[in-house]
């Protein structure tokens, strides 16, 4: 059977786990065209207007995939990590695609809920493979599988990869077939090839510094909504560092100095990554990447443009997206942001003496 993954949301991060556990159970998986102005259109007209822009996004990615598959995914995660919990769009996501788009009946809704705790989180996936026709053995041995993958892939992300570098379909349509059953192999063997690509002469660009890109990964991982800001940071000479490259451990204990626990999972990662960032001096600068009309980014934001004014004072800005963003004054947003970075790290140890101008022959402006 041909199941349809939507390549939105949280595809990015959990699709090692869902694409091995449904691959063991000898299904295809299909993957969604990437984001592009059409998948955006049709989700934007088939979602109620004051949605986020990942969930009409997501809209559009269910449509682009009828027709191509007999089932198309949607998990319903309520909570990812015990005791916290998600945005409660993702809870209610199965119930906004059954009445936004009435017409696509053969949705395939899996549960997620960590909630109590890790393992509890995996019934719904067991319930789902029992709803397929398979059998408890295969199921649990899928399972099994699929877990290993995922934590394999985790940890290739905290040593500092991104889902961009080890989720190329390009690369994965190239391998074996062998390399494609064990994901574990296909993710190290993309990353051996880009450093064969770059032993080969491939253009290196010199690293000026690090950035911390620091938004939910439906909005810092798909290259369309974000007008490809990585590869821009890349060429304008940056490393990119991303809120996934920090381990559960450092969120943790960046997030201790607030009295209390911050209950949602993901505004935890990017509050705890971004002052982990700017505490260990990873980064020269960070940017917030925010979707319009995110409540929880809105809160998170707020944090840690406050503790930046307080304690570390490195270049920051916020970059605000939706379906209206035009890449001409995104570029400029972040031309300026580069630029203000760059004359910060220029002249920030310059201080003129007392009674002269900066407009001298050592001053910032001839």
């Amino acid at each position: 059977m041909k199941i349809g993954i939507p390549r939105a949301l949280l595809y990015s991060i959990y699709l090692p786990l869902w694409k091995t556990f449904l691959e063991e159970l000898g299904h295809e998986i299909v993957l969604s065209s990437k984001t592009n102005q059409e998948i955006l259109n049709d989700g934007v007209k088939n979602c109620v207007d004051d949605a986020c822009l990942p969930v009409k996004i997501f809209h559009g990615h269910v449509m682009d995939l009828v027709g191509k598959v007999d089932l198309i995914l949607v998990p319903r995660l309520v909570s990812v990590h015990p005791g916290e919990f998600i945005c409660p769009k993702f809870i209610g996501l199965p119930e906004m695609i059954k009445n936004n788009l009435p017409s696509i009946s053969n949705l395939l809704i899996m549960d997620y809920n960590a909630h109590s705790r890790i393992d509890k989180a995996y019934d719904g996936m067991k319930k789902m493979g029992k709803n397929l026709g398979a059998n408890l053995p295969l199921i649990q041995r899928a399972l099994n599988t699929a877990r290993k993958r995922q934590d394999e892939y985790i940890n290739l992300l905290e040593n500092g990869s991104s889902p961009q570098d080890l989720l190329d379909i390009r690369r994965e349509n190239t391998t074996t077939v062998e390399a494609r059953s064990n994901l574990g192999v296909y993710y190290k063997r993309g990353l051996e090839q880009q450093e064969t690509d770059q032993g080969k002469g491939a253009e290196v660009i010199s690293t000026k510094g690090k950035i911390g890109l620091i938004g939910h990964p439906y909005l810092v991982y798909d290259s369309y909504i974000n007008m490809n800001i990585c590869k821009k940071l890349k060429a304008s000479g940056y490393e990119v560092v991303f809120p996934e490259n920090c381990s559960l451990e450092e969120v943790d204990a960046a997030c201790v100095r607030y009295p209390k626990k911050l209950f949602w999972s993901y505004g935890k990662r990017l509050l705890g990554s971004g002052l982990s960032m700017m505490e260990d001096k990873r980064v020269e600068g960070l940017i917030l990447v925010t979707s319009f009309g995110c409540g929880i980014d809105a809160f998170i934001d707020e944090l840690l443009i406050r503790a930046n004014n307080r304690e570390y004072q490195i270049p920051l800005t916020t970059i605000t997206l939706d379906e209206h963003t035009g890449e001409a004054g995104f570029d400029t947003r972040l031309e300026a942001f580069i630029d203000m970075m760059e004359w910060r790290n220029k002249f920030d140890n310059y201080l003129s003496p007392h009674g002269s101008s900066i407009h001298t022959s050592q001053g910032l402006v001839r």
